[in-house]
């Protein structure tokens, strides 16, 4: 196996630059360096000096310590997942992402023909949930709404706005995303429902 330790700052500065959507020209504008330079750097044709990294860095808005940092991986073994504690009764829910991640949050709720997020509609802290039906059938209540999932569907919208579901098959399997991620897991939802 081979690890290289050195992180790719020119790529690194180029990514950010493009999260964001600052053009070269901006950059150098707002930096004092040229384009040339710039685009040199990003190339990993040269190294940048102290210096005029610290100038690139507050251009483009990142913190230096972020084009040094090493990539992290948590491996989550099925055999280790701990058990999430969402609303439902019958549900057997396993979070996939570690607990700590604040960008995202992947559970998987596995239910019998019972299954359901509970009969009152709830919210959760989120931006933006995605509902993957992987086996089975469920209805997800949305509001005022509902929508009927089977194996393979999919659905996103707001987790802040009410809602619940249930299973209709014999068993199913579902894919919950949520982003930003849940402030802890891992705790008893202490939400309320609507």
């Amino acid at each position: 196996m081979n690890l290289n330790l050195n992180p790719p700052i020119g790529e690194r500065l180029r990514h950010a630059r493009e999260v964001a959507q600052l053009s070269l020209a901006t950059v150098a504008e707002r930096s004092g360096l040229t384009k040339g330079f710039l685009s040199r750097v990003e190339r990993e044709a040269v190294s940048p000096s102290v210096s005029s990294l610290l100038r690139i860095c507050e251009a483009i808005g990142i913190a230096p310590a972020d084009v040094f940092a090493l990539p992290t991986a948590v491996l989550m073994r099925a055999s280790d997942r701990p058990h999430a504690t969402l609303p439902g009764s019958f549900v057997v829910d396993t979070l996939l992402t570690n607990a700590n991640e604040r960008k995202l949050t992947v559970l998987e709720t596995v239910t019998g023909p019972e299954g359901s997020g509970g009969e009152e509609l709830y919210s959760l802290p989120c931006e933006t949930e995605v509902c993957y039906v992987v086996e089975g059938e469920i209805v997800l209540v949305l509001d005022s709404s509902e929508y009927r999932l089977a194996a393979g569907d999919s659905i996103t919208f707001d987790g802040t706005v009410p809602h619940t579901w249930r299973a209709t098959a014999q068993s199913s399997r579902i894919m919950w995303i949520l982003a930003p991620g849940l402030p802890d897991p891992l705790q008893p939802w202490n939400g309320r429902p609507r």
